[in-house]
């Protein structure tokens, strides 16, 4: 291959819609009936059409005889991220969870390198399709606000905060997606013809963060408005922005704000920082344990859900007492720290790649413009507090703004491109077919294992004889599937494990639970371990395991249905608090 000189060709445009529709499904994109009716429609609704964009562009790059490479420090940095990952699986508890984050890193970064060698137009049409799709979200939400419960799945959820969902997920979700594109909406509105639309969406974007009643999202939010107006230099618009700010303050109280305000003031004031922070101390001391015990190698890319339980309750062992989550869910999937999650995965290694970005980063400062100072501002409180590089809705803005930064270096280079061109396009075409169906077939699997969840819940309630005949089919579905889904098979142990339960048989139910934990160290399976050795009369062996899952979480005591062996399992949390 030889450096050709001439200007490359305009973007394709079967490649920029599929994109388009990519990032604004990760925004709305929902499944009512699915295991994960927010997270994962998105994750492989845009994994899907990206995939497929990146394979349009080959091809018409191999019809045209130029390809376009961007290069670069950040480029070197970005492309070592699924290799370092993928060489983790070596020493991981699952080494097919350190495989899958690679891939799924790999389809992300060549994305961004696509993305780069677009027009500027493109990118910031991306970012504005991106942000119109939160702005339905947070109306939505606004409508729940209201009182019209526009979705039958967000009365799952307790709290009155957390019924606000929109279309993107839980508050914090929300909110995060909306703060993480302001600093596109701010910037490029500027320059834009259309700078009402800009405003108009800069104005509900905010809007939605402040009502979400994050307090990530308002320290993002601060942060961000600073930047902003140290940027602008207007006396006018600071004296504008306190005043909007005011109002959005006043929004905020009367939306519920108020209410969660005395909570955490209580919290502070009796030294509660656990309930402060929402209970990500447990996210937290897991990860620090696994630094602890791996601090060089680190457990493995993905690993961190695998190993988040045994984590901690080693470091309730070791230091002592219960954990003091106050809801049934136990299981941290993330760190709510996605800084301490790449220590804990891939140890040293994953520090110096972290530094590694952020050096090279800073090196496109001077090119960047506006937007990296807004984006670093808006972006530091989630990440240190929640997760945006595990969701599509953190992802998105932040592959935007990593095109941006590898576009402002230089022009991407042209090269021209005619030995095995059609066959290499053939072949890389038919890849990203591949992780597409991949996608879909992950979609269609979370929604068949979400609908087998609800049809066991729905059979609690039923009948005796009806339960046990459901519970019946539900299990023979599964079994006749579980071999060919492996990635779902912890899961679906769990699922035929608490079938078995309904139906009276203890015994098979414990063989099911034990072989999901194999799979999965998770406390739902030590859990129903437990109480299926207990409905067998082994009631000291089952105690054991029924003890241990509610020292990490004890509100799972309220679901044991015997008193006196509720009694007997809140004794034992006693014994540990002394």
């Amino acid at each position: 291959m030889t450096k050709k000189t001439s200007t490359p060709a305009s973007d394709s445009k079967l490649a920029v819609r599929l994109a388009t529709a990519g990032f604004f499904l990760a925004e709305v994109a929902v499944l009512a009936g699915s295991a994960s009716p927010f997270r994962l429609p998105k994750e492989t609704a845009i994994l899907a059409t990206l995939s497929l964009a990146v394979g349009v562009a080959v091809a018409v790059a191999a019809h045209r005889q130029v390809i376009r490479i961007p290069t670069g420090p950040l480029v070197a940095v970005l492309l070592a991220l699924p290799l370092l990952q993928v060489i983790s699986a070596a020493w991981s508890a699952s080494p097919r969870r350190a495989v899958e984050s690679a891939c799924f890193t790999a389809i992300w970064v060549i994305a961004i390198l696509w993305i780069a060698t677009l027009s500027i137009d493109t990118r910031r049409r991306l970012s504005l399709v991106a942000a119109i799709g939160v702005a339905i979200s947070i109306g939505i939400m606004m409508v729940q606000l209201a009182g019209d419960n526009v979705f039958n799945f967000t009365t799952r959820f307790s709290s009155n905060r957390l019924r606000l969902t929109g279309l993107t997920g839980n508050p914090a979700d929300l909110a995060m997606a909306a703060v993480l594109l302001l600093p596109f909406v701010l910037v490029w509105g500027e320059t834009s013809t259309r700078p009402r639309l800009y405003r108009g969406l800069a104005a509900i974007l905010t809007l939605g963060a402040v009502v979400s009643q994050t307090l990530t999202g308002y320290a993002a939010l601060g942060l961000l408005a600073l930047v902003w107006l140290v940027q602008q230099r207007s006396k006018k618009l600071w004296l504008a922005t306190f005043g909007i700010g005011a109002a959005l303050v006043v929004v905020a109280l009367a939306s519920g704000l108020t209410t969660r305000l005395q909570k955490e003031a209580e919290s502070v004031r009796r030294g509660d920082y656990y309930r402060l922070f929402s209970a990500r101390g447990d996210g937290w001391s897991a990860g620090a344990e696994m630094i602890r015990a791996r601090p060089v190698s680190g457990v493995g890319a993905a690993n961190y859900s695998q190993l988040y339980y045994p984590s901690r309750l080693e470091w309730l062992t070791r230091n002592g007492g219960t954990g003091r989550r106050g809801e049934l869910a136990s299981h941290f999937q993330w760190a709510h720290c996605d800084p301490l999650q790449v220590m804990a995965e891939l140890g040293v290694v994953g520090v110096a790649w972290m530094i590694a970005l952020i050096l090279a980063i800073y090196g496109t400062r001077n090119r960047a413009g506006p937007i990296l100072p807004l984006a670093v501002a808006a972006w530091t409180p989630f990440a240190l507090m929640h997760y945006p590089t595990h969701l599509a809705i953190g992802l998105t803005p932040i592959a935007l703004l990593l095109a941006h930064l590898i576009a402002s270096r230089q022009e991407p280079q042209p090269i021209e491109w005619r030995k095995a061109r059609v066959p290499l396009a053939l072949l890389l075409v038919t890849l990203t077919i591949l992780v597409a169906w991949w996608q879909v077939r992950r979609l269609a699997t979370d929604l068949w294992v979400g609908g087998n969840e609800f049809r066991l819940q729905m059979s609690e309630t039923a009948a005796p004889e009806l339960r046990a005949r459901l519970a019946t089919a539900i299990e023979v579905q599964i079994l006749s599937r579980i071999d060919r889904l492996p990635a779902a098979a912890p899961t679906l142990w769990r699922t035929v494990g608490r079938a078995r339960l309904i139906r009276g048989d203890a015994h098979r139910a414990e063989t099911a639970f034990r072989t999901a934990y194999e799979l999965w160290p998770h406390e739902d399976a030590e859990f129903y371990l437990g109480m299926s050795l207990v409905a067998q009369g082994r009631r000291a062996e089952g105690l054991a395991h029924i003890g241990r899952v509610c020292r990490t979480n004890p509100a799972l005591v309220g679901i044991i249905g015997d008193p006196e062996l509720r009694k007997v399992v809140r004794d034992m949390l006693a014994t540990y608090r002394r």
